[in-house]
């Protein structure tokens, strides 16, 4: 056919035969032109996506998602990068085009809108206590002394990271007592610098302490004895029982927790060794 109104115009020619190739970037795309996996396409040899891909790449909740494009002439114009250079800050992009009235943005330009993000989170952490990382892994630390450690406004904002974001900071291991007098949840010391490295991104385990200062996850001499004199206690009675920890706790004159712990250890160690 040689009609030249046919040749220049595509929707003539019919929508199966359109080349998504040749479909201008931005632009709202025939249905079926393109296959869609997971929130995810391929137009003209780059990645475009969702909202719903980007929900499950950052697992970040719909309608933050909704807020990052929502707000994303607020971001700063320039920002510090790791290695202390200024850079121009990555934006979220633009919609690039729709397929089936979805709107689809450019993949590469959202990963380094995303980096970037991510980057700025982790510089506005404040820096963590050094007093974090100073005694035994197995302490036990109050919901209030957890918040000073980590510049919290106060413990409820562990209580809320508890309540609506189960599994980000680390779970209670049991009380101790609060300033007034009533008991607090605890948490263990290890468990809390474990979470200090995640949070900043440092997984060389010296996030929030001052440089040259040493990592602390060696046990103290007195809870090695403790689990020794679990391990013993353990094999005296012919195997673990329930309340061990409680009386153990009871000949020592020793809070119930640490020996616990010390029986808990104690019988993993059983289990390693094959008894």
């Amino acid at each position: 056919m040689n009609d030249p109104e046919y040749k220049s115009n595509p929707s003539a020619q019919g929508a199966h035969h359109t080349d998504p190739s040749e479909v201008p970037f931005a632009t709202e795309l025939p249905e079926g032109e393109i296959e869609v996996i997971d929130g995810r396409a391929m137009v003209n040899g780059r990645a475009v996506v969702n909202r719903d891909w980007m929900v499950k790449r950052t697992g970040a909740a719909r309608v933050t998602v909704n807020l990052w494009y929502r707000k994303r002439h607020e971001a700063p114009e320039y920002m510090t990068d790791d290695e202390g250079n200024e850079v121009k800050v990555p934006r979220h992009p633009e919609k690039k085009m729709k397929i089936r009235r979805v709107d689809f943005y450019d993949e590469r330009e959202f990963e380094a809108f995303y980096a970037a993000l991510q980057l700025r989170k982790k510089q506005k952490v404040l820096p963590t206590s050094p007093d974090l990382y100073e005694g035994d892994v197995e302490d036990r630390i109050s919901i209030n002394q957890a918040a000073e450690f980590f510049h919290f406004a106060g413990p409820n904002v562990i209580r809320k990271y508890l309540k609506d974001n189960p599994g980000y900071f680390p779970d209670s291991v049991g009380t101790v007592e609060g300033p007034s007098g009533r008991q607090i949840p605890a948490f263990r010391r290890g468990d809390l610098q474990d979470f200090d490295r995640k949070r900043q991104g440092d997984n060389t385990g010296t996030a929030g302490r001052p440089e040259g200062h040493p990592q602390s996850r060696e046990r103290k001499p007195e809870t090695e004895e403790r689990i020794a004199t679990a391990l013993a206690f353990i094999r005296e009675q012919g195997g673990h029982r329930r309340g061990m920890g409680a009386q153990l706790a009871a000949r020592h004159n020793e809070p119930t927790w640490k020996w616990e712990r010390a029986v808990k250890e104690a019988r993993m160690k059983l289990i390693r060794e094959g008894e």
